[in-house]
């Protein structure tokens, strides 16, 4: 069911950027966009290292609205920049059977997706023009990321981890990959205002599909915490075509 609603998302924005002819009574208006992303993680469940904080990434991609009188739907297909960052405290240990090393760990995780929104939007001016409130689904597909660790014992030389996160598939099979589903699926919502050919936007978005891969580890099942995609964005739209 997840892969027909991705479907037919994907295939109702393709529909909405691509189509070359709209009745008179209609307007259609394509161009760039780009944005700034401050994602984080939500886990239902507390962790044992406490609530992941948010990272900045970059949004950049082509939106387009085609609109009738105070009503619009938009849509956008966009390189998107997700993920989380973390300062926690731990214990590092070199051996079980000695006393651990208090250290301060700052993790940095990014996600990048490409993403489809789709949005209906309600906007002040009857010429699409002036203040908007949207809301719509979104899907995203997970293009790849990268992982950075660093842990700064009390005493001793700091060590740190790095590596590129590598989509392969709905579940992954082994622990050097298991890191997060290769498809996500939410809501977002948001206010914007637009003048002319410019169009700024605000939104907050939530994702509703559980991102923990389900994988197995010597033949025995691994269950990890839920965690869900949260992002703050702004955006700023150059639209060519009728403002509507």
């Amino acid at each position: 069911m997840f892969r027909r609603f991705t479907s037919t998302l994907v295939f109702a924005g393709g529909l909405l950027l691509c189509a070359p002819v709209v009745r008179a009574q209609h307007s259609l208006a394509i161009g760039p966009r780009l944005g700034l992303n401050l994602a984080t993680y939500h886990y239902p469940e507390k962790t044992p290292v406490g609530t992941p904080g948010y990272r900045a990434g970059l949004e950049a991609g082509v939106a387009g609205a085609w609109g009738r009188g105070h009503f619009a739907v938009q849509a956008a297909a966009l390189y998107s920049q997700k993920g989380f960052a973390q300062h926690y405290t731990v214990e590092l240990r070199t051996a079980p059977n000695l006393p651990g090393i208090p250290a301060e760990v700052e993790t940095s995780n990014r996600l990048d997706y490409l993403t489809v929104p789709l949005s209906v939007a309600f906007t002040q001016g009857n010429d699409g023009q002036g203040a908007q409130v949207f809301a719509g689904p979104y899907v995203g597909l997970l293009l790849g990321g990268r992982y950075e660790t660093k842990a700064v014992p009390q005493s001793g030389a700091p060590t740190s981890d790095s590596g590129s996160i590598t989509p392969t598939g709905n579940e992954v099979p082994d622990l050097d990959r298991g890191y997060t589903r290769r498809f996500d699926a939410g809501l977002q919502a948001g206010v914007g205002y637009r003048y002319r050919a410019w169009m700024l936007q605000l939104a907050y978005s939530v994702g509703l599909r559980n991102l923990s891969p389900s994988y197995h580890y010597n033949g025995v099942p691994v269950s990890t915490p839920a965690y869900y995609n949260r992002a703050f964005q702004g955006s700023l739209t150059y639209l060519f075509g009728p403002a509507q």
